[in-house]
């Protein structure tokens, strides 16, 4: 074989092997022939195939490959570097040699496989970069994410990210335990190399931070408005935290073991739990102030610190040189810091799990207004610690208290007894009045012509007349007062109109309405102030 080059698919003197093979294999008599007919049964397969499809074929390439590992250099190098060394010299190589077996390791690198394997995976990688994505051995795919994290076959950066993540979203389908390893990957490669922090945000739990800096901040208020000691501490603003207090329960909702949105009276009362849930933290800071070595926030979730971080944790790579100092900000709570070609990271260390404490407090704070407001749906005792119970009960008096003196004033004006209160008024005002000034009133008020009746709002004239009715409207009105149909001239539609506008200064209302049979019919509870009023 030493005539042909490595791919096996030439001669050294130029002959095209594919289309030797078509030449012979396309020829008659070549295929009735001796060399190439028998009377045997085979399965379906080339009769004649290119050297480098035999399995005992090796690549020249991957020949050298094996060849580094042998050297006295390659011996002194640790496997990552020897790793990377070889995929440096592979990094364009390509095969034609499928492999369907299985390859498993739990630190996969070139050097664990065999061969076969070896050919498998270079040809599955030349698919995979032309975008043929296939399932194949469970260790090929992180070696080839191995080989993304070092650069290798991609330009390191903006573009070996985005190939890094686009390969494992749609690996991921064959193989969904990536989602344990490559996320991480993917925050740190964004890290390492300075790409933009928003990159690593759906993968770095920055909401599960974000929501314990929220606390932090509620703890940080309240300890800088407490009183001195010896002072009295004010009662809570509850009119001030509207805002806060809504912020505050959706981080509590990220953060608390106690689902608090699925709360019945979460969702039906939310800001009533969501100020009370602000006010109790608020008091338990100051409590834990004056009581325990460590604040609120830290009792439930830790301190922040800065410790060793393992860039690329459980995958093989090597970095050729140190990275350079630097402080990189992924968001307010989390920052990585390199020095001396190590990493730290300054943030929570809680692993982003739910707080039992915290879910403990809030549960007390649903079931105690639940009580206190009567709710339908009471929660059962968890024996809570003394202290809690009554400082959540003192904010749920405050802030029902509060509520109750904030709720505006409600005035309802019944008209239904102006006419009443009218005449009450006018024989209130007879009584009062002296002979001397009823004499006077009446000679004042004394008619020229012949006395008539004083209608319901102290004029004289017919009631209809006061009003403003004319005779076919007034007549309409009186039918409807009788419970009579009206049987008068006039269009009944439009001197139903003029009525409701004459009578409105009076009832504040409609008077009259049709019914479902379309004849006009009085309001029930104006019937007596308009017979008054007439």
């Amino acid at each position: 074989m030493s005539g042909w080059r490595d791919e096996g698919d030439i001669y050294a003197n130029g002959v095209d092997i594919d289309r030797l093979l078509e030449q012979i294999l396309s020829d008659p008599r070549l295929r009735s022939s001796k060399a190439f007919s028998t009377t045997k049964t085979y399965a379906d397969e080339p009769i004649i195939r290119r050297g480098s499809q035999m399995d005992s074929y090796l690549p020249q390439k991957i020949g050298q490959m094996r060849e580094l590992q042998r050297t006295p250099r390659g011996r002194t190098w640790s496997e990552t570097r020897l790793f990377y060394e070889q995929a440096r010299l592979m990094e364009d190589f390509e095969d034609n040699c499928p492999y369907h077996g299985q390859f498993q390791s739990y630190y996969p690198t070139y050097r664990t496989m065999t061969d076969r394997q070896l050919r498998g995976y270079f040809t599955w990688r030349a698919r995979v970069r032309a975008g043929q994505v296939e399932q194949t051995a469970a260790s090929f795919a992180y070696v080839y994410l191995y080989e993304l994290l070092m650069g290798i076959g991609v330009e390191p950066g903006l573009k070996a990210f985005d190939a890094i993540e686009a390969f494992w979203k749609t690996y991921r389908q064959f193989d969904p335990g990536m989602d344990r390893y490559v996320p991480e990957w993917l925050v740190d490669y964004v890290v390492e190399h300075g790409l933009p922090a928003q990159l690593a945000v759906p993968y770095a739990h920055l909401e599960h931070d974000a929501a314990i800096a929220v606390l932090e901040r509620a703890e940080k208020d309240a300890l800088v408005a407490a009183p001195p000691k010896g002072r009295r501490r004010q009662p809570t603003d509850f009119a001030a935290m509207s805002s806060a207090a809504g912020e505050f329960a959706q981080a509590v909702c990220q953060l608390s073991s106690y689902r608090l949105d699925e709360s019945r009276l979460y969702k039906e009362r939310p800001e009533d739990v969501s100020r009370v849930l602000l006010a109790v933290y608020s008091r338990l800071a100051l409590h834990y102030r004056g009581s325990r070595t460590q604040g609120l926030t830290e009792t439930l979730f830790g301190l922040r610190f800065a410790v060793r971080h393992v860039m690329y944790a459980s995958a093989v790579r090597y970095e050729p040189g140190f990275h350079e100092d630097c402080v990189y900000e992924l968001s307010p709570t989390r920052r990585y810091v390199c020095k001396n070609g190590l990493w730290s990271c300054d943030s929570y260390h809680d692993g982003g799990a739910r707080s039992a404490k915290l879910g403990q407090i809030v549960r007390a704070v649903d079931r105690q207004l639940r009580q206190a407001l009567g709710y339908a749906h009471p929660l059962k005792d968890h024996a809570e610690a003394k202290y809690l119970v009554k400082i959540i009960d003192d904010e749920i008096a405050a802030y029902l208290g509060w509520k109750q003196a904030a709720a505006p004033r409600r005035v309802e004006i019944d008209l239904s007894k102006l006419a009443g209160i009218r005449s009450a008024a006018a024989v209130t005002r007879e009584a009062l009045l002296v002979d001397e000034e009823r004499e006077d009133s009446a000679v004042e008020g004394a008619p020229v012509a012949a006395p008539c009746a004083q209608n319901a709002f102290g004029a004289t004239g017919d009631g209809s007349d006061a009003l403003g009715l004319s005779e076919d409207e007034a007549a309409l009105l009186q039918a409807l007062l009788d419970g009579r149909k009206y049987a008068g001239p006039g269009n009944v539609d439009l001197m139903v109109d003029a009525i409701n506008e004459a009578l409105f200064d009076l009832l504040g209302d409609t008077a009259i309405e049709f019914g479902a049979d379309g004849e006009p019919q009085l309001v029930e509870d104006y019937v007596e102030d308009i017979r008054a009023a007439l």
